[in-house]
């Protein structure tokens, strides 16, 4: 075999080697993307989730759960916002009987990266909003 044919064939086994190198990896960070979308289903030991975007919450709204379970709300560090979250609509605080005391009237700040589990120890139904963005509104339905 001459050297040109020897230095060919290198040539062509290096290329294959960077081509399933460039494959593994494109897979690698395909499967990395899919674990991270949003979620709208329970996270950790919380019974349901609330997902906040930049400026509004996203999916799931609406959550029930038993009294004495939890609520993670979630801001996630890729499409999160700067949110404080109260009991209450249209961006006022309103104290709502049985609510978690975490959001009384200072509220519970979030930034993105933040994941809250709050915990709702009393039946009843609860409004939630945001007090940067009035627009924003949950709801949060405790059963016995």
């Amino acid at each position: 075999m001459s050297r040109s044919s020897s230095l060919s064939a290198i040539a062509a086994i290096s290329s294959a080697r960077s081509l399933a190198l460039a494959v593994a990896l494109i897979g690698a960070l395909t499967l990395a993307a899919c674990g991270s979308a949003p979620s709208n289903g329970p996270t950790g030991s919380a019974a349901a989730t609330i997902n906040l975007s930049l400026a509004n919450f996203a999916g799931n709204t609406n959550v029930t759960i038993h009294a004495g379970q939890s609520v993670a709300f979630v801001d996630p560090s890729s499409g999160g916002g700067t949110h404080n979250l109260v009991t209450g609509t249209g961006g006022q605080y309103s104290a709502e009987a049985g609510a978690p005391a975490e959001f009384m009237s200072s509220g519970i700040p979030f930034n993105p990266g933040d994941t809250k589990d709050i915990t709702f120890p009393t039946s009843g139904t609860y409004h939630i909003t945001c007090t940067i963005h009035f627009y924003m509104s949950a709801t949060v339905t405790v059963t016995s």
